[in-house]
């Protein structure tokens, strides 16, 4: 789902093939275009209480040219709850929205009425209750079930507007919040901040601001899932996204890989040394074939080694060795 192709359109892409998305394994780029999804990979988590390197999903977006850009990031199973769907000028019930599934759309019919998805807080929707001044330009959460009690997330959503190369080096609707809206700064006429390099920490993630303007997103993941980032423009914009994990530089679907290389070269060397061991004892009665098996085996757990070490190195440097290639 990406969050638009443009800042009204909603998402089309929500009934693409989970298949697809897998081809953002490690890293990827976000871009401005229709034919530009949202990416995801999947990242194992590392509890906030976890104390050194951490899991993390950092984004880097460069000051030009100047954008206005809607962020989100989240778990792929909370991929529902993003955007609210409205019916007849009201919000849709869960069981609604449920039943409906993927026949909500931007207009389109469904059922004996028009149902919306809303993806971002813009002035209509502020009119229709479904967000605040204060989060103008975010993507829009359905945060909230019908009773009107927070909904619990499998993991934090990050949803920010984020404005590089405007009133000074550039601000987030979040930063704005927390710093002016929400009384964190002493001076509420003071915008000084906004041309300074600085670390923001806001709603799970931590943005970092260079003096040139490029700004770093870095979302901590806490829960193993198959994480999203969807960005959205009216203007050009390009974004690298990296999904980092605590175990090491490998993409988390290939990192079982080095456990399983491990485990059988130490299984090939256990039998290779007992079979050494018993052909010994007997040396002047083996076969000729018993001395080819045990090569054979010797040579599997060569294989199984260099295999180990090939993906030890990559999740240590983030690239392929030649040498064990």
């Amino acid at each position: 789902m990406r969050i638009v192709h443009t800042l009204r359109l909603a998402l089309p892409l929500l009934a693409a093939p989970l298949g697809s998305l897998l081809a953002a394994a490690d890293s990827s780029y976000l871009s401005h275009g229709e034919d530009e999804g949202f990416k995801c990979a999947g990242i194992y988590g590392s509890p906030g209480e976890h104390t050194g390197r951490r899991s993390v999903i950092e984004i880097e977006i460069p000051p030009v040219p100047p954008s206005d850009i809607a962020l989100a990031i989240f778990d792929y199973p909370d991929i529902d709850w993003i955007g609210i769907p409205v019916k007849n000028g009201a919000k849709v019930s869960d069981a609604e929205a449920k039943r409906l599934g993927p026949y909500i759309s931007s207009g389109g019919r469904a059922g004996d009425g028009d149902v919306q998805r809303f993806v971002i807080c813009d002035n209509e929707t502020i009119t229709m209750d479904l967000c605040s001044d204060a989060d103008m330009g975010r993507p829009l959460l359905n945060d909230r079930d019908d009773n009107g009690q927070p909904r619990s997330f499998r993991s934090v959503i990050y949803s920010d507007y984020l404005m590089l190369n405007r009133s000074g080096i550039g601000y987030t609707q979040l930063e704005y919040k927390s710093r002016v809206l929400d009384g964190n700064s002493t001076d509420k006429s003071d915008e000084a901040w906004r041309d300074q390099a600085r670390t923001s920490v806001v709603d799970g993630a931590t943005l970092d601001w260079s003096s040139d303007g490029t700004l770093k997103v870095r979302y901590y993941v806490n829960t193993t899932g198959f994480y999203c980032v969807d960005a959205a423009s009216i203007g050009d914009f390009t974004a690298r996204v990296d999904w980092i994990d605590v175990h090491g530089l490998l993409p988390a679907s290939e990192h079982p890989k080095m456990h399983i290389y491990l485990a059988l070269t130490i299984a090939y060397i256990t039998i290779a040394v007992a079979w050494a061991f018993m052909s010994w004892r007997v040396w002047s009665e083996i076969l000729p074939v018993q001395n080819q098996l045990l090569g054979l085996v010797s040579l599997l757990a060569v294989d199984m080694g260099m295999n180990f070490g090939f993906w030890r190195y990559y999740n240590s440097t983030g690239a392929p060795s030649t040498v064990y290639s």
